[in-house]
């Protein structure tokens, strides 16, 4: 096994990281002084070694930042398997040391300190002392040792210092085995005197155990006499209890049939009573829902009254629209007669014209000839020009009309778009009336809905409220029954006083009651203790308490005067406490006894009367019986149990609740939280009865809001039809203008057609130039035709005109008739809702006559237990009297049972006593039966005369007894720890010898070993000398005066037997002889300070064999020593070399490079240590300017 290579990082002044490869046989590390090439040889140490005390010595202090981690890394050549646990070649073994911390690691993992001590010594090398490593001088200081010193450093390597070690520990326990046995004796000694007067004390002591018993045995008999009498008087007291006991049984007996008759008048009253609540709330749920149905009625007529106003007033206005629609009807009829008169004459005079024309058309067709040969042009010219002009002015007629019916068609369909939007219009009202429709609806569902839910909330909370009576007359009768009349009319009296303007209610906090909560756990005992103070009245200040008691005398005043209007009001005793007068006490600390609570600590309370409750609860606390509280009275302790039994600390006791299944707290509180349960749900109920009358408030608005709607509706609907009408009578007249002015442009083709048949005629005359005077006889008869085409046309346009008048007026008369027509469809819608109110006012009228009946029912009912309710209190009543006779008889009958109770207790007492007396008492000497025959005065006087007798015997020791038998008992262990004490003597000397000897021969067989390697290595370096080593031993004489010597010592007492502690080896020399004269020796002393070092060196190397290492670390080590010496030395160091063995030296000299495998150079620069392999010259350079630098300094 040999290093392989080493990792430097942050170790001393090898700031970077730094790595150097080794190989076997010798590695020289040279460089110039300081530049840190001992810290290699430390960097070795610090990892193979503990060395951890001064940690802050290792981390780089160099220029820069500061370093806070280092770690030195080594590499081991395991081929040999020296690391047996490995199968690696190669083991990596890194110190890491980092905030002051060292870990370590072995091939990466982290492993703790003793694995690592433990790894190491598996391969030989010991982490407390490494002699492989020789450091500056240690060689030095090797040579000047002595031959005792040379032993301990041999015993060292070897391990013998476990053995002295174990040589310390035996001697130490050897002293401390003389010391026990000193102490012992002396013991021994002082027990024999004791043991002595205790004899004689024990002796003094039977006699006096004797009479005792003896004593025993007469106060034995007189206690049977006393435990008789005490029995006869007992048995008495018991029978007069059992008497007394059967009597208040009759009388409980009596009083419970009379609370079982009481208790079933008491449920017959309360189930009358609830039959009451619950006829009441169907009597004021009829009453109610009487009184809504009354409103629904009102409400109905009001409407029916309306919708019939309306509808009179409808029919009035219907009466005249009927009339007004059969005038109209008369008159279309007479206008359609008038109408068809006018066509038929229309059609005659058109008839009419055409034959005329048709004839004038013969005629001029006739006198076309006639003109050609007359030559009659000029006249036929101005006949056909006049006819012209005829027609041209007919045409302008005709123009004029088509321009008034163009204008008119125009007006019409203005008026149709001004329809048609008034149309949209009314639509969009409509459907927005609609939709507003269809939205109350909604609403007036979603109120109906929550009507209903109202509904059903009210008969839920009038059930609730139902129960919460039930269980307030409940309470109440257990109210009346247990609280006292005084504090009732206390308690009516302070909410008159609330009730006074004058009395300011903050100020006022109420009684003490109100203002405490008690866990059911607590409340008996809480109510044992606080129920004479529940009904005090606490106030603020003093000023407040006197108005109040101002307020008491004015109406004590009132009633003396009988201006007071309670009757038969009792002033009852009101204790009023001021906060601001209470004296504050300072605070008391319970102990901690888990036995005890206090009992303000088991009470939650208004801050503010703190003060006032700790006053009465002073000292005052829970126990779990009161069988154990006699400590706590002896304190001034009041104590109280769970169950109310109260102990004072004067020694009173009351409560007994143990039976009562309710106190006055519970039923207050009890009575005091339904008042306000049935407060809530009256507020509950009235709320939503105000929220129902809301909510048909609303729904009237909305019925009246929905029937205006509905009316606007259908005014909307009734104008629409009349726009629809109108439009369709526009769109007729429209029709009709249409084909009038269609009619008007085919006549003015017409005639623009025969007006220019005559202007051809008036081309042909003048082509033709015919004489127009042989025409004048055809042109006459022309001009008679169409003057009577003339007249004709005149004829049929008035005709026409009078027809378009009354077909104008047809249309009106139509219109109108539509108007009149949808007026008068609109009562039918009317009626139908009249109906339907009608119908349902009907209902509800007979909802009323029901509910009446209903409440006659409910009302007799109501009578008729309210009768029986007053028998059942005349007879509760009569009851009550019964019980509290028998209350009364049974408070005396108890009176006189505690009386004789208090005499049985003192009785049992002295009986409890005399019993203990007999069981402890001891079976005498003599028969106890020699006393039987004896009186009570007998025994007195046999008692008295033993009890003189024993006052003679008043310094007797009654310990004497248990004392010797104890001493004894000491007195046997110490005699068995002596004997304890003497085995372990001998097995500790035993020890220690075979420790000696154990040494001395692991001694003798090291120096036969190291003996042989030493004469070896001394040759090589000495050619002409011989060097052995010698044991020494002490002679036979010296070692018997040694044992001698410790003999007188022993019997001096002054030290322990050291015999078996002699060692007989003394220490290793060496003997130096010439090869040329063995006669002639030398001491080491004798010899130069070089051959010292080497003898040193010699002896360093053979020691080391003891452990085998492979490897050695030497630094300078050839620094004392001349040039022969070194060349020897380095012969040396390469045969050693060559055997396998690994060598690291830090030198200055030349003659150690001539045999290195390897030559390393440290530099340093700005204090960081750099290291690299380099050449003998680099070498040399630097050994021979420090060899300079030496002289010269």
């Amino acid at each position: 096994m040999y290093i392989k290579q080493i990792k430097l990082k942050g170790f001393r002044t090898y700031k970077n990281e730094t790595t150097i490869d080794f190989t076997k046989g010798i590695n020289c590390i040279v460089g110039f002084n300081g530049s840190g090439k001992s810290n290699i040889l430390l960097a070795i140490e610090f990892i193979l070694s503990d060395m951890c005390e001064y940690k802050q010595v290792f981390l780089h202090e160099g220029i820069g930042n500061a370093v806070r981690s280092c770690y030195v890394e080594i590499i081991f050549d395991n081929s040999e398997k020296y690391f047996s646990m490995f199968k690696e070649n190669e083991v990596k073994i890194k110190k890491v040391m980092e905030n002051m911390k060292c870990e370590i690691y072995v091939n990466e993992k982290n492993i703790s300190k003793n694995q690592y001590v433990e790894l190491l010594e598996s391969c030989g090398l010991c982490v407390n002392n490494l002699y492989n490593i020789i450091k500056q001088g240690q060689i030095i200081k090797l040579s000047n040792m002595k031959d005792e010193e040379i032993l301990n450093y041999l015993k060292s390597i070897l391990g013998a210092k476990i053995f002295e070690e174990k040589k310390k520990d035996a001697l130490s326990m050897l002293k401390e085995c003389d010391a026990k046995k000193g102490t012992i004796e002396k013991e021994f000694q002082e027990m024999n005197t004791k043991l002595e007067s205790l004899q004689a004390e024990f002796e003094h002591f039977l006699e006096y155990k004797k009479l005792e018993k003896e004593k025993v045995h007469l106060e034995y008999h007189l206690n049977e006499i006393n435990y008789k009498n005490v029995y006869k008087e007992t048995q008495t007291l018991k029978s007069k209890l059992q008497e007394l006991k059967n009597k208040t049984q009759d009388e409980d007996n009596n009083l419970s049939l009379s609370n079982n008759t009481k208790s079933e008048y008491t449920e017959q009253l309360n189930k009358m009573k609830l039959e009451i609540v619950s006829y009441q709330n169907e009597l004021d749920k009829s009453v109610s829902e009487e009184i809504q149905n009354k409103r629904n009625i009102i409400h109905l007529e009001i409407l029916i009254d309306e919708k019939r106003k309306e509808k009179k007033f409808k029919e009035s206005k219907n009466k005249s629209k009927i009339e007004n629609l059969n005038q109209i009807n008369d008159f279309i009829l007479r206008v359609n007669e008038k109408l068809q008169s006018l066509k038929s004459v229309m059609n005659s005079k058109e008839r009419e014209i055409e034959e005329k024309n048709n004839e004038i058309n013969m005629l001029l067709s006739a006198n076309q000839t006639k003109n050609a040969k007359d030559g009659n042009y000029s006249h036929n010219v101005k006949k056909i020009e006049k006819m012209i002009g005829d027609i041209n002015t007919e045409l302008s007629v005709l123009e004029k009309e088509a321009i008034k019916n163009e204008k008119y068609l125009k007006e019409l369909e203005e008026e149709s778009k001004l329809l048609k939007n008034s149309v949209k219009e009314n639509k969009t009202l409509s459907e927005k009336c609609a939709n507003e429709i269809s939205q109350l609806n909604s609403k007036s569902e979603s109120c109906v809905e929550q009507k209903r839910q109202y509904q059903q909330k009210i008969s839920e909370g009038t059930a609730n409220l139902n129960v919460v009576k039930s269980q307030l007359i409940e309470v109440n009768d257990k109210y009346e029954e247990m609280i006292k009349s005084s504090n009732k009319e206390i308690v009516k009296m302070v909410e008159l006083i609330l009730e006074d303007s004058s009395i300011h209610k903050e100020n006022v906090l109420g009684f003490l009651i109100d203002n405490i909560n008690v866990d059911k756990t607590y409340v008996k005992a809480v109510d044992t203790v606080l129920e004479n103070h529940y009904f005090t009245l606490i106030v603020e200040d003093m000023k407040t308490a006197k108005k109040i008691v101002e307020f008491i005398e004015k109406k004590r005043e009132e009633k003396k005067k009988n201006e007071f209007e309670f009757k038969d009001f009792f002033f009852g005793k009101l204790t009023i406490v001021p906060l601001l007068n209470i004296r504050k006490y300072s605070e008391f600390t319970y102990p901690n006894d888990k036995n005890m609570v206090p009992l303000i600590n088991c009470v939650n309370y208004n801050s503010k009367i703190y003060e006032f409750l700790k006053s009465i609860l002073f000292k005052t606390v829970i126990v779990k019986s009161l069988e154990c509280c006699q400590n706590y009275l002896e304190e001034n302790y009041n104590c109280v149990n769970i169950d109310g039994d109260y102990l004072s600390k004067q020694g009173f006791m009351y409560g007994g609740y143990s039976k009562k299944k309710y106190g006055v707290y519970t039923i207050y509180s009890k009575l005091k939280e339904l008042k306000e349960k049935e407060k809530k749900e009256k507020s509950a109920i009235e709320e939503m009865s105000n929220s129902i009358e809301k909510i048909d408030e609303e729904l009237r608005i909305i019925y009246d809001k929905k029937s205006n709607t509905v009316a606007q509706k259908n005014g909307c609907l009734t104008t629409l039809n009349s726009i629809t009408n109108n439009i369709h009578a526009n769109e007729e007249n429209i029709r009709i203008t249409s084909e009038k002015i269609k009619q008007i442009k085919e006549k003015k083709e017409h005639l623009e057609d025969y007006k220019d048949k005559l202007k051809v005629q008036i081309l042909q005359l003048r082509n033709n130039n015919v004489n127009p005077d042989e025409l004048a006889k055809g042109s006459v008869d022309i001009n008679a035709l169409n003057e009577q085409v003339k007249k004709l046309k005149e004829e049929l346009n008035k005709v026409t005109n009078e027809y378009d008048d009354f077909k104008n007026k047809l249309e009106l008369l139509y219109q109108k008739r539509s108007e009149n027509d949808s007026n008068i469809y609109m009562e039918e819608y009317e009626d139908v809702d009249i109906d339907e109110y009608t119908k349902e006012l009907r209902e509800k009228k007979n909802n009323i006559e029901k509910i009446e009946k209903e409440k006659m029912l409910y009302e007799k009912k109501i009578k008729q237990i309210n009768e029986d309710m007053e028998s059942v209190k005349s007879s509760l009543d009569k009851i009550y009297i019964n019980e509290k006779k028998h209350k009364k008889k049974i408070l005396d009958l108890c009176h006189q049972m505690n009386q004789i109770n208090e005499e049985l207790r003192i009785l049992e007492g002295k009986e409890e006593n005399i019993r203990k007396k007999k069981i402890i008492l001891p079976q005498g000497i003599k028969d106890p039966n020699e006393y039987k025959n004896y009186d009570k005065q007998e025994l007195s006087a046999k008692l008295k005369s033993i009890t003189l007798e024993l006052k003679k015997y008043s310094n007797v020791n009654e310990k004497a007894g248990d004392r010797l038998n104890l001493l004894m008992s000491d007195f046997n262990e110490l005699k068995k720890r002596n004997e304890e004490i003497s085995t372990s003597y001998k097995n500790i000397k035993d020890m220690i010898q075979h420790i000696g000897k154990k040494k001395d021969e692991a001694l003798e067989a090291t120096y036969l070993k190291i003996s042989k390697y030493f004469s070896e290595y001394f040759s090589l370096l000495f050619k002409n000398r011989k060097a052995t080593l010698v044991l020494k031993k002490m002679s036979e004489q010296e070692y018997k005066d040694i044992l001698r010597e410790a003999s007188e010592k022993r019997a001096r007492k002054k030290m322990i037997d050291d015999e078996a502690y002699v060692d007989k080896i003394t220490g290793i020399s060496i003997n130096i002889t010439s090869n040329e004269d063995e006669k002639m020796s030398y001491t080491i002393q004798e010899l130069s300070g070089g051959e010292r070092s080497i003898v040193a060196i010699c002896l360093f190397l053979c020691l080391n064999k003891i452990d085998n290492f492979s490897f050695f670390f030497f630094d300078e080590i050839d620094a004392a020593l001349d040039t022969i010496h070194r060349d020897n030395l380095s012969l040396l160091l390469r045969e050693l070399a060559q055997r396998g063995t690994q060598f690291i030296i830090t030198t200055f000299r030349k003659e150690l490079l001539e045999y290195c495998e390897n030559m390393y150079i440290v530099r340093i620069v700005d204090r960081e240590s750099y290291i690299a392999r380099g050449s003998k010259k680099e070498a040399y350079e630097i050994i021979s300017i420090e060899e300079k630098n030496a002289i010269e300094n």
